[in-house]
């Protein structure tokens, strides 16, 4: 990633020259060797290592160098090196362990990532170049795992367990984009502060440093939910979208309604194309979502909207659809511009485009009572795109009172019969703060609230343009993606997330249960 060669605020040094001194202070370390790339040109460090190019890493070739790299020495220590805060110390602990049990494979778990290696022993890499039978397969931060995990049985595993679980905050501390390389330098800059010093942040801080500067979490959006189409073709039970257009129709702000595509209000597609620039300006990478409110099929130039997205390699699609108003050319159409896509180059989606297609119903009168009439044609659309788009579809119901029966036996249905079992989404239901009527399933909510994480990672765009706090906000805010910058939009919801971060919950986030999921 080209951010690990930009310097960091406070050192002057790059995330690379970072990660390769700090490795380089690992017990018994005798040599450095960095697997780079051909297009990438390396800056002088004035640090010792081997270059080991190759025109396109897979896993498989990586773990075919490593095997040959490691002739003769006793331990392999694996990071990628954006990594600025690799720690000796806790590396070393690492190293205790997997010496002691005769470890296989060692890692550390419930830390940021970015604090450790993974350990192998000699022989090991090999074993698992013989494994993996899949010869394409891009080099992912996982890779050395998902190998293992095909016989996992065979190895033995060690893990270094953090004192305080962090998992739940999804932390990267790794130059691997523009938002990651931000958090690098408040993580730096808060920890200077904090110690009074200038040495590298080490792992048993994080904890403390995470609970005193909860606010520097927040730092660029990831996901951006844009309403690309007013018209829905069904009036969802669960949705308060129906209830909401209404309003604005009858106060005179709206004149769309009508459900077909010549009709309907939509979003200029070349007003959309300067908010795809801006976003990748802003952000660097992001995930799209079309459409926040309304349904995509029904907007006459879908297409053009897909392919602007998809063009783009730093920004990844996701369609949310009920599934009705796509024809058959649509979709034909939508899989080659995917399968002609450049690969994505952005930290969040491997995938150009996914989509979630909202049954919420095995059986069709249940799915008339919850959405409307179209199961026919909303399930002839999920055949079709699970033949064009087999690995990146998702099958999404909403799970409320009174439909759990029909919840398990969708659940069960779709489970067995998708290639990709795990693609079935039971959502929670969500009251919007009170708009609907509580019929909660269960209760998911953690036992203590933490600031929420759409506030910390979302943007969420109307039609005209205007920011919305979150999918729940649905008032008229005075700014605009068209008239001001990301930067002044952004910043406008820094209050409240900071009083989310004291405890305050105002509002409609007072009688919110969203804070706790999560997208992106």
């Amino acid at each position: 990633m080209p951010e690990a060669l930009i310097p960091l605020e406070l050192t002057g040094k790059t995330p690379f020259f970072h990660a390769l001194n700090q490795a380089k202070q690992f017990p018994d370390t005798e040599k450095l060797v960095v697997l780079g790339s051909e297009t990438i040109k390396y800056p002088d460090t004035g640090i010792d290592f081997l270059l080991v190019n190759s025109e396109k890493w897979t896993r498989k070739s990586m773990l075919e160098a490593i095997s040959k790299l490691e002739f003769g020495y006793d331990l392999v220590y694996f990071s990628w090196a954006d990594c600025a805060f690799l720690d000796p110390a806790l590396t070393a602990e690492l190293k205790k362990r997997h010496v002691q049990y005769t470890a296989d494979y060692s890692y550390t778990d419930g830390y940021p990532y970015g604090f450790a290696p993974e350990l192998l022993s000699p022989g090991v890499s090999g074993i698992l170049f013989n494994i993996d039978n899949e010869d394409d397969i891009t080099v992912t931060r996982d890779s050395i795992f998902q190998v293992i995990q095909k016989d996992i049985n065979a190895f033995n595993i060690e893990t270094e367990i953090s004192p305080v679980d962090l998992r739940l905050l999804r932390l990267c501390l790794a130059a691997d984009s523009k938002r990651n390389l931000l958090l690098l330098n408040r993580w730096y800059k808060s920890t200077t502060q904090d110690n009074g010093n200038e040495n590298i942040p080490a792992a048993n801080d994080a904890a403390t440093l995470v609970e005193k500067h909860p606010e520097m979490l927040r730092t660029l959006p990831s996901f951006y939910n844009i309403q690309v189409c007013e018209a829905c073709p069904q009036d969802c039970s669960y949705c308060p979208w129906p209830k909401v257009k209404a309003e604005k129709m009858a106060a005179g702000n709206n004149a769309a309604g009508s459900k077909t595509a010549a009709e309907t209000s939509c979003m200029d597609a070349d007003k959309f194309k300067k908010l795809l620039d801006k976003i990748i300006e802003f952000s660097g990478d992001a995930v799209i979502s079309l459409s926040l409110w309304g349904e995509l099929a029904l907007h006459p130039h879908k297409i053009d909207l897909i392919r602007m997205i998809l063009e783009r390699p730093s920004l990844s699609l996701i369609i949310e659809t009920s599934g009705i108003g796509w024809t058959s050319e649509d979709l034909k159409a939508i899989a080659s511009l995917t399968h002609n896509a450049p690969k994505r180059c952005n930290s969040l989606l491997d995938s150009p485009l996914s989509w979630i297609v909202s049954l919420d119903a095995h059986d069709p009168a249940r799915y008339e009572e919850i959405r409307g009439p179209g199961f026919s044609e909303a399930k002839t659309c999920v055949n079709q795109l699970l033949e064009l788009f087999s690995a990146n579809i998702y099958l999404q119901a909403i799970r409320f009172q009174g439909a759990e029966d029909d919840i398990e036996t969708f659940y069960r249905h779709w489970k067995n019969n998708l290639s990709q079992g795990n693609h079935v989404i039971i959502q929670k239901y969500d009251h919007f703060s009170g708009r609907l009527a509580r019929l909660q399933a269960s209760d998911l909510s953690p036992v203590i609230r933490r600031p929420c994480w759409h506030l910390k990672r979302d943007m969420h765009i109307a039609l005209d343009g205007t920011i919305l706090r979150c999918r729940t906000d649905f008032g008229q805010n005075n700014l605009n993606v068209f008239n001001n910058s990301f930067t002044e939009i952004w910043a406008s919801n820094d209050l409240h997330y900071n009083e989310h971060c004291k405890g305050q919950y105002l509002g409609d986030c007072a009688d919110c249960d969203e804070y706790y999921t999560y997208n992106f």
